[in-house]
């Protein structure tokens, strides 16, 4: 059969190749018979690419390795895939489109990714694949497309770019890698999918980024338990000191006043007693600024008192809280005494005033002259109980007093004889 007729000229989709005089370019069909349809052709007179052409929303479709099966190239930015390329553009120039950058310097996969396109993702990075081409690329803010993914926590694009070859260790503007985006943005979910779906070795744990900072750093002071646990499950170093002042990560978080972080370190075994390049350690930084629970955790936990820093100071001599100086001199560990309770109706009886007596400083025995029956009894010191009247006499005798000079004494005092008559 002949071919069949070619479309309306307002059907045509504009710059569609054509012959001299307007024709349709004869069929090449890649393995077609005298039943294709017409298909214009190259219009740079070269062989046609691997891609399969087919009828219908007139889209490309690309074999992809990976997939072993056909994936259409459909929904793509309308501004930077204009449907003109739809059918006669070959594959190189698929890639070209699929690379350009807008003034902001982002292409086709950033905003993808951006817009949570995950088909769409799919396809541009089987196009990637096709030619060759990093999926590492910069915008001008140099963020790649996986940076992007991590930022906007969509988990399973991550999985994706980096199963698809993406650089875990591509670093921004500010010198962060994936893993310290993920913990900046309090993502344990991406930071996960990066770690799990990275080649072993690929991700590294101790990179710092332009502050020093470790991802398990950027994890404490972003106050991320999830991530904090995370990494030191998959071998961080929860010792590492940053590259400008030597702090550890407990450090930091004594410094933000993270008991929760502390406690947290503290369990997995980091070091207490860790030293800055100044010589100052956790307790040093929880002491000057008059953290009295952090000091107090600090201190429990085997904290140094006595270590001293470049200017020969302890902890001690940084506190400026009373109550801290208490808990490093260890007087304010113990537990405040409870309320001292009334006083039982055995020890009302014989305080009484009745029956109560004081001790007066000489030695006597004389009743207390604010007693009276309007007045309440005395209450003991608080520790101190009273002592029953009888307590200081002998137990085998009553009370006997001998007269002297108008005076009561106690018995066994020894009697001063009385002057001579007569003397001077």
């Amino acid at each position: 059969r002949s071919p069949p007729p070619p479309p309306p000229a307002g059907a045509w989709p504009p710059g569609a190749p054509r012959g001299r005089e307007g024709a349709v370019v004869p069929p090449d069909p890649l393995g077609g018979g005298s039943d294709s349809p017409a298909v214009p052709a190259a219009p740079h007179g070269l062989a046609r690419p691997e891609a399969l052409y087919y009828q219908g929303p007139l889209l490309p479709i690309y074999p992809t390795p990976t997939m072993g099966s056909l994936f259409p190239l459909l929904n793509l930015p309308t501004p930077l895939y204009p449907m003109v390329c739809s059918m006669e553009h070959p594959l190189s120039a698929d890639i070209a489109v699929a690379t350009r950058a807008d003034e902001d310097g982002d292409t086709p996969l950033h905003i993808a990714v951006v817009q949570g396109n995950l088909g769409a993702v799919h396809r541009l990075v089987s196009l990637f694949q096709h030619g060759g081409r990093e999926l590492d690329i910069y915008n001008n803010l140099r963020q790649t497309p996986l940076h992007l993914a991590v930022i906007t926590t969509l988990p399973s694009v991550v999985r994706l770019l980096v199963m698809a070859g993406a650089s875990p260790m591509a670093l921004d503007r500010h010198g962060q890698t994936a893993a310290h985006l993920a913990c900046e943005h309090r993502s344990p979910t991406c930071l996960r999918a990066l770690l799990d779906s990275a080649a072993p070795g690929t991700v590294d744990l101790e990179a710092r980024n332009y502050d020093g900072l470790t991802a398990l750093h950027v994890a404490v002071n972003m106050e991320c338990p999830e991530a904090v646990l995370l990494l030191l499950e998959r071998g961080a170093d929860i010792d590492a000191v940053d590259i400008k002042s030597g702090r550890s990560p407990l450090i930091h978080a004594v410094e933000n006043n993270s008991l929760s972080m502390v406690q947290l370190l503290l369990q997995h075994g980091a070091n207490v007693n860790a030293q800055m390049y100044s010589g100052s350690s956790a307790l040093h930084s929880a002491s000057g600024r008059g953290l009295l629970p952090l000091v107090r955790t600090l201190v429990r936990s085997g904290a140094d008192s006595g270590l001293k820093n470049c200017h020969n100071d302890t902890p001690l001599m940084v506190a400026r809280s009373r109550r801290v100086i208490d808990i490093l001199r260890g007087k304010a560990t113990r537990p405040a005494p409870a309320s001292q309770p009334e006083p039982s109706p055995e020890r009302s009886a014989t305080t009484s005033p009745e029956s109560s007596s004081l001790l007066s400083s000489n030695g006597l025995l004389s009743a207390s002259p604010s007693s009276s029956p309007s007045q309440s009894p005395p209450k003991d010191p608080p520790g101190f109980p009273m002592a029953p009247p009888s307590f200081f006499l002998p137990p085998s005798s009553p009370p006997a007093f001998l007269p002297f000079a108008g005076v009561l004494r106690a018995p066994g005092r020894p009697v001063p004889p009385s002057p001579a008559p007569g003397g001077s």
